[in-house]
């Protein structure tokens, strides 16, 4: 307190504390302690915060969490030619981050009518043919060598093409079935989705069976033991063995494309609640229209009933 004069007198004002600086990496890394997140999920957080942080040639911090410094970094994006997917997906993980340090009193919530809304395209989907998938099958006996579990690598590659093509399952659930949950008797395969955490059982065809039953010594937890590297491996090798009967496939493409074709089947046999039901989707039909029904065989619109004549 400072005194002028006899009765005059001025307070000095409290210094405002000094906050820490609180970088959004760090935020990333209490949200993957907090939150039961795949660790893709952990890893789009932390490239978002990487390219942000490219753009604006600094560490990003909390601070710099604004409508402004965002949408110009979205902009960034599309003008450097990024898909619309890719926008959206940083957007989404940025949100997600400003949403946490909003919940912690850390900065002001952001203006949701201000920030930049990238528009999804609808993407060209492509399965393949019944008749191509018989010549993937064709072209298993051909693959040779054995892999490190003792199975011949064409009768694994034959059972994961066809197991694959029937239930409709994901690599990434393929690679961790067990034996112990494949119902030879019932033909099902019932287990719990790696990405949705959700039980769903899946039909297998007595040719899908057979193929299991060729591949199932030497005895092992798994049915298919392999990496995501060593399923790419051998995929490969199958590919380019295919590609001399005929088959053909978009650059991409790989063995998870059978997920579309069974959708698409499925779908033309019996609508898009079945394709949806059959892998397993619980967020309904639009997912399983969008990412796996093949847009050729979506059908098209339909004439209402003629109305009478006058």
């Amino acid at each position: 307190m400072r005194f002028l004069g006899n009765d005059l007198f001025i307070l000095n004002a409290s210094p405002k504390p000094i906050r820490p600086v609180m970088y959004l990496s760090d935020l990333v890394k209490k949200i993957a302690m907090e939150r039961d997140l795949e660790s893709a999920t952990i890893g789009q957080y932390h490239r978002a915060c990487q390219k942000l942080g490219s753009f604006l040639g600094k560490i990003p911090e909390v601070d710099d969490l604004s409508e402004g410094n965002v949408n110009a970094f979205l902009t960034q994006l599309k003008d450097l030619g990024k898909s619309s997917t890719t926008i959206i997906n940083y957007r989404v993980a940025l949100t997600v981050i400003w949403n946490y340090a909003v919940a912690r009193d850390l900065c002001q919530p952001f203006n949701a009518r201000k920030l930049k809304r990238p528009k999804q395209e609808q993407r060209v989907v492509r399965s393949w043919s019944l008749s191509q998938i018989k010549i993937l099958i064709d072209a298993c006996a051909k693959v040779p060598g054995r892999l490190q579990c003792g199975v011949a690598t064409g009768a694994f590659l034959a059972a994961w093409v066809r197991v694959g093509y029937d239930t409709g399952l994901r690599p990434s659930d393929l690679r961790l079935l067990r034996w112990a949950d494949v119902d030879f008797y019932q033909g099902t395969i019932t287990l719990t989705q790696h990405k949705t955490k959700r039980a769903h059982t899946a039909r297998l065809s007595p040719a899908a069976i057979g193929l299991l039953a060729e591949i199932e010594r030497p005895p092992r937890e798994k049915v298919f033991p392999l990496s995501k590297s060593g399923v790419r491996r051998i995929e490969l090798i199958l590919f380019a063995t295919a590609a001399k009967l005929g088959f053909r496939r978009m650059r991409g493409q790989g063995l998870g494309c059978l997920r579309k074709s069974h959708a698409t089947q499925v779908y033309t046999a019996e609508g898009e609640s079945a394709a949806a039901e059959s892998l397993g989707h619980v967020s309904g039909t639009r997912t399983v229209r969008r990412h796996y029904i093949d847009s050729r065989s979506i059908k098209s619109g339909r004439l209402p009933p003629e109305p009478p004549a006058a």
